[in-house]
């Protein structure tokens, strides 16, 4: 529910760029969900950090999603890499970001400028 949340929903400050509580590109919103998931009942289980690994190894070795929209090989990873980090809920938000921010027009006027005066 949280990668549909606007920040001024909860009483946070919004601005151009910080519209959205958490910063999930659209296509990865079911691979975040599941991700956040299957890595809550991890850490929930796991005592320590090897156990938090084991307990991921097996969730990867397992077939447990059968959502069409979801790679379950990708989310096994991003658990695995999740479970052998300090911060796991940071990493499933790095992998579930969007691959591109949008330029503003003062830096897009810029990288026109000197792409024109590199064709000279």
């Amino acid at each position: 529910i949280f990668h549909n949340c606007k920040r001024r929903t909860i009483g946070l400050p919004e601005t151009r760029r910080k519209e959205w509580l958490l910063d999930i590109e659209y296509r990865k919103r079911e691979v975040f969900a599941y991700s956040c998931e299957a890595y809550a009942r991890i850490v929930a289980r796991a005592k320590n950090p090897a156990e938090r690994r084991a307990l991921a190894a097996e969730y990867g070795s397992k077939r447990r999603i059968s959502e069409e929209r979801v790679d379950p090989a990708e989310v096994a990873t991003i658990v695995a890499e999740a479970a052998s980090a300090r911060n796991g809920w940071k990493v499933i938000l790095a992998r579930c970001a969007p691959t591109t921010k949008l330029r503003s027009a003062r830096q897009l006027a810029r990288e026109m400028i000197l792409a024109s005066l590199t064709r000279q």
